[in-house]
């Protein structure tokens, strides 16, 4: 009988049979998991509340066969505010999008999870830059699946003292000025978007939070992020971040 105590995060939470769900979990100790939680649907369920999507929960897991169960949770955090902010539901479900989609299960990321954390704990707190610590989310899970793109130094020649960088998605990151000569499909890039890339990298989100970063470092940001994880991890459904720039456009408007 293997037992398991550990945190964990749910990603997703799907019915089965009457009361049941099926839930997975990006858990400390085992990566991404699927579970079973049995009469989780009940309203008078002990399971109930460390079920629902964003829940961070201490989990006692016993395998059974190829699954496991959840036999006790105690909730953490709900994050169930979450769903009261379109803004912030938007932002967050993606971000559970990208590690469902990415993560493959039983493969532990502990930096990943506390990422995670954090950045569900940044959209439920208030004057907070939504997309800003969605991107930082990005660039860091970029890094923590092995995907890091090189941002300090030139890829090529490896000059640190650069002042017209291009960013170049195939070579993996930042090309001088005198290499990018030396290649195509060069992406122009602010040298003040390429430090800040660095300082996101160099820092946890909380810390990179705080930063006052301006929209068009942030625009900037955003269309380089998209072309190199379409490029690495390929097209990803952006449905309802879209949506939701739709929406903050109309209302610029």
């Amino acid at each position: 009988m293997v037992i398991i105590n550990t945190q964990g995060i749910v990603l997703k939470s799907v019915p089965y049979k009457e009361n049941d769900l099926i839930l997975t979990i990006f858990s400390r100790k085992l990566g991404k998991v699927s579970v079973i939680a049995r009469g989780a649907k009940k309203s008078k369920s002990s399971l109930l509340s460390s079920s629902q999507i964003f829940a961070y929960s201490n989990f006692t897991l016993k395998r059974e066969g190829n699954m496991y169960r959840v036999t006790q949770s105690e909730i953490i955090k709900s994050f169930y505010n979450l769903s009261y902010d379109f803004e912030a539901f938007s932002y967050a479900t993606y971000i559970l999008k990208l590690i469902d989609s990415f993560i493959i299960e039983n493969q532990p990321n502990n930096r990943l999870f506390i990422l995670l954390a954090q950045s569900l704990y940044l959209f439920c707190e208030e004057n907070i830059d939504m997309e800003y610590v969605s991107l930082c989310f990005k660039l860091k899970f970029l890094e923590y699946i092995g995907f890091k793109p090189i941002v300090n130094t030139c890829v090529s020649c490896y000059n640190k003292d650069f002042k017209n960088p291009v960013f170049n998605v195939y070579e993996g990151g930042i090309l001088c000025e005198k290499c990018s000569e030396h290649f195509e499909h060069n992406l122009k890039i602010n040298i003040t978007t390429t430090k800040l890339m660095d300082y996101i990298l160099k820092n946890d989100v909380l810390i990179c939070s705080k930063a006052k970063v301006s929209k068009y470092l942030i625009n900037e940001l955003s269309r380089i992020l998209k072309i190199y994880m379409n490029e690495y991890l390929g097209k990803i459904n952006e449905k309802s971040l879209n949506l939701l720039k739709s929406l903050n456009k109309k209302g610029v408007e």
